[in-house]
């Protein structure tokens, strides 16, 4: 079923990309995050008066816009704008699209409609866990061919905890299938403790009897590209766990950062065995292992106590704050302008992302899932600690601070649109010669790094450790 709907996603994206770059030009932005090209699918779906069109974008959110909310003055100047593009007329108080305003509208639709699909693909759960499974593959073994033939325990640990990693892939994939996500988390997390315990058994026996480490070049390499990788898995794995409310692969995004832990704390110990101290590796291993152990503790005790009820932000990792940061400044200028209860600021965000939703699918928010049960509680508690606003008689007051990070948010959001103006200002498509040249690039620069790796890498490295030696 998958190959059917590559094959189709293919045959759907001839043509698309000449399409975006015409729209583009005519938008003066990408069409997913275009404010133009919102207003006019707005005016398409009967928002065809003034007072209507305000009302519409009165609460209305998405977070690739330049703007944090579409204002009176900001919709008159796109009203304007359209009318002078001739994408937008106007008669007796009623705005509607010209000719050339729906053509532009469904090109727009139809560029759109695309990269979320490919979107959907490239980002679904079943691609997810292939490419998972590829990487661990190449992984493991390397790392535990080159750690029994360089004598490090952590780095052959570390290998044969990324074939282990494997075991999980199916009991995600099995989880997925019986719809038992949780307990698909809960074995996960299961396994990650049993492995930092293995790993805390193995590291005390080598601080007792230390292994001669040989490092070399490769391993040190290996080491980087394992980082690499593991921080495009994670990446991946928090972004459609989040947008698809997937614990299973939210407790495997977990792991990849042990496992990026456990590369560092490899590295750590190669250095050290350049001098001769071995015993580090064995110190390094305990240490990462016992914050396995905790973490993973931390997160079966939450995922257990909650059962059914557990909120998928329980899931907390670093990447989640981009698009928190941007939902906090909109409840900022709401708050500003309307004294609304913490409970209306979090059914009008609904109410606004729904919006952005229906015009621009999935590009108007990444990694949210389940809209309507989206709480934005959590970052109303955030700011409230932070003295942002106050709440009397059910009703939100900014605070002195709270105001000044108010300007602060109008300060940053003229810098973003005045950059978004200039970015689209006289922008043309490249030309055919620009894209083969990057093209080229995008061949060359890889094959040419890889070439340096392989052949110039070693050298240097036997210079510096003669020099440091």
């Amino acid at each position: 079923m998958e190959e059917v709907k590559f094959k189709e996603l293919r045959k759907s994206h001839k043509g698309v990309t000449k399409l975006s770059y015409e729209v583009t030009q005519i938008l003066e932005s990408d069409p997913n995050r275009s404010p133009l090209y919102a207003l006019m699918y707005a005016i398409e779906k009967g928002e065809n008066t003034r007072e209507k069109i305000y009302s519409y974008f009165k609460y209305f959110y998405v977070n690739e816009f330049a703007y944090i909310r579409l204002k009176q003055p900001e919709l008159d100047d796109l009203l304007l704008k359209g009318i002078h593009k001739n994408l937008i007329q106007k008669e007796n108080h009623i705005f509607s699209l010209t000719e050339k305003g729906n053509e532009v509208l469904v090109k727009s639709k139809k560029v759109n409609l695309v990269t979320n699909k490919a979107l959907g693909f490239f980002f679904s759960k079943k691609v997810i866990l292939i490419f998972s499974l590829i990487c661990l593959i190449f992984m493991s073994s390397l790392k535990i061919i080159t750690g029994l033939n360089s004598g490090s325990d952590a780095l052959f640990n570390e290998g044969i905890e990324n074939f282990t990693d494997i075991i999980k892939i199916f009991i995600i994939t099995l989880s997925i299938k019986l719809k038992k996500d949780r307990l698909g988390a809960i074995v996960i997390i299961l396994l990650m403790l049993i492995t930092g315990i293995n790993l805390i058994i193995t590291s005390v026996f080598s601080l007792i009897e230390a292994n001669i480490v040989t490092p070399s070049y490769f391993s040190f390499i290996l080491m980087f590209i394992s980082i690499l990788i593991n921080l495009m898995l994670l990446v991946l794995k928090n972004f459609v766990g989040k947008l698809q409310a997937n614990f299973a692969l939210l407790s495997d995004a977990k792991d990849n950062v042990n496992n990026i832990r456990l590369s560092l704390g490899v590295i750590v110990g190669l250095i050290f065995a350049l001098f001769g101290i071995y015993v580090v590796d064995s110190i390094i291993g305990i240490l990462i292992a016992s914050l396995l152990i905790l973490d993973g503790g931390g997160t079966l005790v939450e995922l257990v106590k909650s059962g059914d009820d557990i909120d998928i932000d329980s899931f907390k990792l670093s990447l989640d704050k981009a698009f928190e940061f941007k939902i906090a400044h909109w409840i900022l200028l709401v708050i500003q302008e309307e004294n609304l209860s913490q409970t209306q600021l979090n059914n009008k965000f609904i109410e606004a992302i729904e919006k952005g939703y229906d015009t621009f699918g999935v590009w108007a928010i990444f990694g949210l899932a389940n809209i309507e049960k989206f709480n934005v509680q959590k970052i109303l508690s955030l700011m409230k600690k932070r003295v942002l606003f106050s709440e009397q008689n059910n009703k939100t007051y900014l605070t002195d601070k709270g105001k000044e990070q108010y300007h602060n948010v109008l300060s940053q959001e003229i810098a973003r649109v005045s950059r978004d103006k200039k970015k689209y200002k006289d922008w043309k498509p490249p030309s055919t010669k620009v894209k083969v040249l990057w093209g080229l690039f995008g061949v060359l620069v890889p094959l040419i790094l890889v070439l340096l790796i392989i052949f110039v890498g070693p050298i240097i490295y036997e210079f510096i450790i003669n020099v440091i030696k």
